[in-house]
Order: structure tokens, then sequence, then C-alpha cells
């Protein structure tokens, strides 16, 4: 008999009954983790690829810099307008169905890149990318919140964002690969005798790397929606003594609510000063990070003379950097909480430090002689700023409760708004205007700023209590046993 999803469409969550004799957990929570992985690696790849091909964008469609600043932000825009109604919509009708929505929508104007004919065309598509894509952070909170117990949170935040920090470091290796594959005498025979994509074989690569980007997209869709469940209970590979791991401590019908419209949460979301905090630290975080998915190529080409083809390494370190401190920064976070009980201390000791070592070495970047000098700046400011991204998603997920995809939403929304959205324009007038050395210290400023929002931050402090923390997601006392799920 074929398995139902009934939480998604608002029944009550599935009781279950505790294990009556000791037997190992099942790992299903692994598997779900694969697919949060995957998904997580694709949303950074697909987004950062156009920045291996700006050059050969700007030249076959005449962009300007300006222009192109304006393309990127476009993205940015759209995903942060459309992150509140990702989140709302994962927390009414379930992450399962928004999920698959979330990456059909972004693979096909993924592919539709590579279509664009000018400046107007491709700002269009990026920015209906940007709608495609927002929505998939909330809904990975979402699964996370039920699919993991309490004490992975950050741990597993930190491998989500090591996959996605991974998928923007190595998407100019692998798109520069792709687009020799593409260009090589042999693919473009291969695609002359095809039937039906000889004409393939007369595109420009570029062209090309998009269209297969968005088949990777409806790839994981075609895995994903068949095999995943909303809720654990509702997996029949789930067995009794994996659902006790998760459910821990927590009745399985109290966030039932979460699927019910309630007037209340629009108020408590826009008037948390919690909430607001995350969002600011977010704000200013981003506009920092985000010069390392949009000008790094354009600064190694323009102030140390090396071109996009010979940067891809280059460009990929930081990111690389990044992510194994994303996940350190996680496991460390997780381990401190358990060890003090004080979930603030743990949260926010590699936040605020973290902002601090990263403000001072992007500050010093256009300061140093070398082009190994700089990168290696770039890659300590990186990983300072990824150390606090695993304890900084657990909070979003603390502070959010049963409502975390629609707290990740607003956050989300604010922080890329606020950040990414405005980083590529005012950053384009900036180096265009004043320099690079000027362009820097703003992105020091931004990091200070970011690391200074934790003082108002209280992560066991949940924005709308009504509902209660997620499933498998309880605040325990101290002295409580949390039972260890052997990593996520």
């Amino acid at each position: 008999m074929p398995q139902t999803d009934r939480t998604a469409q608002g029944a009550e969550p599935p009781s279950y009954a505790p294990a009556t004799r000791p037997t190992r957990p099942t790992h299903v929570r692994y598997a779900v983790m694969g697919f949060l992985c995957v998904l997580s690696f694709l949303t950074y790849f697909d987004r950062v690829c156009i920045m291996r091909v700006q050059e050969n964008v700007q030249h076959d469609l005449s962009i300007t810099d300006r222009q192109m600043g304006w393309i990127f932000s476009a993205f940015w825009l759209a995903y942060a307008l459309f992150e509140i109604p990702g989140g709302w919509w994962g927390d009414r009708f379930g992450a399962r169905r928004t999920l698959t929505r979330v990456v059909l929508a972004w693979s096909l104007f993924t592919a539709l890149s590579g279509c664009a004919t000018g400046f107007f065309s491709l700002l269009a598509f990026r920015f209906l990318f940007g709608v495609g894509e927002a929505g998939a952070y909330p809904n990975i909170a979402r699964v996370q919140s039920r699919w993991l117990p309490a004490d992975a949170q950050a741990r597993a935040g930190g491998l989500l964002w090591l996959v996605a920090r991974w998928g923007g470091a190595l998407s100019p290796l692998l798109f520069g690969s792709l687009l020799r594959l593409f260009d090589s005498p042999g693919t473009r025979s291969l695609l002359a005798h095809l039937p039906g994509l000889h004409l393939l074989a007369h595109l420009p690569a570029w062209r090309l790397g998009f269209l297969a980007c968005g088949l990777a997209g409806i790839g994981w869709v075609v895995l994903f929606y068949p095999w995943f469940r909303d809720e654990p209970a509702d997996k029949h590979s789930v067995n009794a003594a994996e659902l006790d791991l998760l459910y821990a401590g927590k009745s399985p019908a109290s966030d039932a609510s979460a699927h019910r419209p309630d007037a209340g949460i629009w108020s408590a979301l826009f008037t948390s000063t919690n909430l607001w905090a995350v969002a600011m630290f977010y704000v200013f975080g981003s506009f920092g990070w985000s010069f390392f998915v949009t000008w790094m190529p354009k600064y190694l080409l323009q102030a140390h003379k090396i071109d996009y083809a010979k940067s891809e390494w280059m460009s990929a370190l930081p990111l690389l950097c990044g992510g194994a401190a994303c996940l350190a920064g996680g496991w460390l976070s997780d381990r401190i909480v358990r060890m003090t009980g004080r979930k603030r201390l743990g949260r926010a000791a590699f936040l605020i430090a973290g902002r601090i070592i990263a403000a001072a070495a992007i500050f010093a970047v256009p300061h140093v002689r070398t082009t190994q000098q700089a990168v290696a700046l770039m890659c300590v400011s990186m990983a300072a700023f990824d150390l606090g991204q695993g304890p900084a998603w657990a909070a979003i997920i603390e502070v959010g409760g049963a409502r975390a995809g629609l707290a990740a939403g607003f956050v989300n929304m604010f922080g890329n708004f606020g950040g990414n959205f405005v980083q590529p324009i005012v950053g384009a007038q900036i180096f265009s205007r004043f320099g690079w050395p000027t362009l820097f210290a703003v992105y020091a400023a931004s990091y200070l700023l970011s690391g200074a929002m934790w003082l108002l931050i209280k992560p066991g402090k949940i924005f709308y209590d009504k509902d209660g923390p997620p499933r498998g997601f309880e605040v325990l006392p101290k002295s409580a046993s949390v039972p260890s799920p052997g990593g996520a």
C-alpha cells in the first residue's frame, strides 16, 4: 500500500508507541540529511555558476559592469521578497510539496538563463530564478527540526552549510570543466549528429552549461518526492526506536496547529525584537559575504591581473575553508551547549569572535602585495565568518520554534535583501568610484555590525510560543539525558 503524507494536508501528526524492547534505531534520518545536503549543494552551485561565465555573458550580450551588478542583485531581490511566502507555504502545506515546487521552479529558470538574448531577458530570468529558489532554506530548517534530535541541530546546520559553501566553491571549477567539455570537438560533433539536438552544437558553452544545471535539479526532485515524508512517523521504514530518538520528551500532536491559520503569528513575526536582531545579524553579515560570490574574480582580474579561467581555484579556496569552518563551528557549539547548558554562550562565542577576525582579515586584503597573500587573507576571513554559521542556523530554529520555516523565511528575506541584494549594486559603485580598498573597509565595518547584533539575541526565547518548540527540539534541562544520534 502506498504511503500517505497526512500531515502535509493539515491532519494531526500521527501518534507513535515508544519502543517496548531494546532495539537499534533505524537510520532514515541520515538519508534525509543526504537529500538536504545535495539540495544545499545545488542551491549554491546554481546561484554561483554565473560568476564563472560573467565575462563571456557580458561579451556576448553587451552587458556593462553596472548592468551585471543589477543582474546579480535581481536574484537576491526576488529571493528575499519571496522567502516569507516560501517559509509560510512549507509550514502550511508541508516541506515535501514546497521543496518540490522550489526545485522545479529554480531549475526551469536556471535553464532559461542560457536562453537570454540581452540585459533585460537575463535580468528577468535571474529574478524569476530567485523567486523559484526562495523558500529552500526555510523548508530545509523545517525538515531539520522534525528529522533530527535536539542535540544535533548545530552540527547538522554546520554540515548543510559546509556543502552549501562547497557548492559555491566548486561551482566555478565544475562549471568551468563543464564548459570545456561542451566546447570540445567531440561533444560538438556528438550533438551535431544527435536527432533533435543538432542546434545545440552551435550554441556557446555557457548557454549549454545553464541548461545542464537545470536538469540536475529535476533529477533531485524525481528521487526526493516519492521517497520523502514530512513527518518521521509517516515513513514506514522508521522504526519505534528512531521515533523515540526524534520525538524525545514531546507530544506528537503539539505542533499540529502550525498547519492552521493564525492571525497572531504575523504580529509576532514582525514585532519580535529577538527575530529582528537575528535578521539584522544576517543583513550585515551577508553584505560582506556576498563579495565572494560576485566580485572576487573581478577583483583578482583588476588588482592582480588574474583572468577568470586562472582564478577558478583562487575563487574556490575561501568557500572551501568556510565550509570546513561551518562543520567545526557547529560541532563545537553543540558540544559547549551540552557541557554547560548555556545555549547563548554556545552560540554567541563563535559568532562574535568570528566576525571580529573576519573584519580584520578582509580589511587587510587590498593592503598586501602578492596575490597569494590576498587570497590567504580571504580564506581567513571566510573561515572566521563561517565558524558561526552552524550556531546561527541552530539559533534560527530555536527562535522559530514550531514555526521554524516562517522564522527562517523572515530572517533570510531581510538578510538577503539588505546584504546580498544591496552589495552587488553598491559594491560596483564603490570600487568603480573610490577603489577596492574603500570597498573592503566597508565589508569590515559590516562584519563588526553583524557581530554586535548578537548582543541582542536570545536563542532560547521562541518568538511565538503559543505552539511550543518544534518536535524533537525541546529545551531540555541541563541534567536531562539527551540521546545521541551518532552524528547527523
